[in-house]
């Protein structure tokens, strides 16, 4: 009988938090989209595994917090934070490019309908917490289905920076033209500015071939960066001021290809 209830209780619970993260992630999506922010297919289940993991943290941080200030021996709590952080990083580890969304401005409509539709049923049909998980799951389905139906061969400028995208044969290239290099902290500049310009414009997080036109002697940082955010596969270089020695020699431990790019029949003309 008491596992019954523990059953039934934690099916409860798995429906409520469900519930929750399927309305945060959907109604907030509008504002994603004008921010250039993806968002993960893994969240719901990632936020299950993470949420727990962060309440202890906090807990055993504000116990340590005490130990100090009462001057109580708090080895322990030590202990007990590094293991958390440890697995905490762990889980990390597994974490994929692959699996972020992004959602172009011309879909904001899309989600303002689905929000509209959320607003709708919590108003007037009040579902229980299951029924109104399966309709959330089924939102949540749709959006990623016509995201990823919404693809198309073109060839575009990203904002107002040197940086074109092009889709052809559903294989996806950035040209850069100096936009990566434009700033002193280039981490930055890809997290906040040319990323999210690159999601508003596109919908796309990940880049299959990366082409440098234009040499850096920081070029090596930026597209060794640049690939630990997207996942590339190929890298087009420029060969002026040694920089296809630097990046192959940068890239030499990894699966990446690194190709010499013709200035002849770079993208001067296309532009």
């Amino acid at each position: 009988m008491i596992g019954y209830r523990t059953f039934k209780v934690t099916i409860h619970y798995l429906y409520s938090f469900f519930e929750l993260q399927f309305v945060i992630t959907l109604m907030s999506l509008p504002i994603l989209i004008v921010w250039g922010i993806p968002i993960s297919i893994m969240s719901p289940l990632a936020n299950l595994i993470f949420t727990p993991l962060m309440i202890l943290f906090l807990w055993f941080s504000c116990f340590f917090t005490i130990c100090v200030l009462l001057h109580i021996p708090s080895f322990w709590v030590v202990w007990i934070l590094e293991k958390i952080t440890y697995l905490w990083f762990y889980l990390l580890s597994f974490a994929n490019p692959c699996w972020l969304i992004g959602f172009p401005v011309s879909m904001i409509w899309i989600s303002l309908i689905i929000c509209f539709l959320i607003f709708c049923i919590y108003t007037f049909i009040k579902p229980t917490s299951k029924k109104a998980c399966l309709l959330l799951f089924l939102f949540w389905i749709t959006l990623i289905g016509v995201r990823a139906c919404w693809t198309d061969e073109y060839y575009k400028k990203i904002g107002n920076l040197p940086l074109f995208f092009a889709n052809i044969n559903k294989k996806t290239y950035l040209i850069d033209i100096g936009a990566l290099c434009t700033r002193k902290n280039l981490y930055t500049n890809i997290d906040y500015t040319v990323l999210p310009e690159l999601i508003k414009k596109t919908g796309c997080c990940t880049i299959d071939t990366l082409v440098l036109c234009k040499p850096s002697a920081r070029l090596d940082k930026i597209a060794l960066q640049f690939a630990l955010q997207t996942n590339i596969k190929t890298i087009i270089v420029t060969t002026k001021a040694d920089s296809y020695q630097k990046i192959k020699t940068a890239f030499a431990d990894t699966n990446i290809l690194i190709l010499p790019l013709l200035h002849k029949t770079c993208l001067k003309k296309h532009c």
